[in-house]
C-alpha cells in the first residue's frame, strides 16, 4: 500500500496553478481571435489563426471552466483535510489523558 503525503503547502501550489488557469486560457483565446494581423501576418495565415480560435473557443472556455471547478474542490479538500487533522489531534490528546 502506498502512503500518502499531503500538506497544506502542494494544496496551495495546486489551487494557485488552478486558480489562475482559465484567466490565462480566456485571455489566450481572446488574443489569438483578436490579434492584428501585424502577429500572425497576413492572409491567408491571418484567417487561418481566426478561424483556429475560432473553432477552439468553446473547448479553451471548457478547459478554463473545469480548471475553477478543481481549484473549488482543491479547497474543500484542505478544509476536509484540516478538519480530519484537528479531529485526530483531539482523538490523540484524549488517548494521552487515559480516555
Amino acid at each position: 500500500m502506498a502512503d500518502l503525503q499531503l500538506t497544506s503547502a502542494v494544496l496551495n501550489e495546486l489551487t494557485a496553478a488552478f486558480s489562475g488557469f482559465a484567466g490565462r486560457v480566456g485571455q489566450a483565446c481572446s488574443d489569438i481571435g483578436t490579434g492584428d494581423s501585424w502577429v500572425s501576418g497576413n492572409d491567408p495565415l491571418s484567417g487561418h489563426v481566426h478561424d483556429f480560435a475560432g473553432s477552439w473557443h468553446y473547448g479553451l472556455t471548457q478547459l478554463g471552466s473545469h480548471g475553477q471547478e478543481c481549484t473549488k474542490m482543491l479547497r474543500q479538500v484542505g478544509s476536509a483535510f484540516d478538519t480530519l487533522d484537528k479531529h485526530l489531534a483531539q482523538e490523540i490528546a484524549i488517548k494521552k489523558r487515559g480516555g
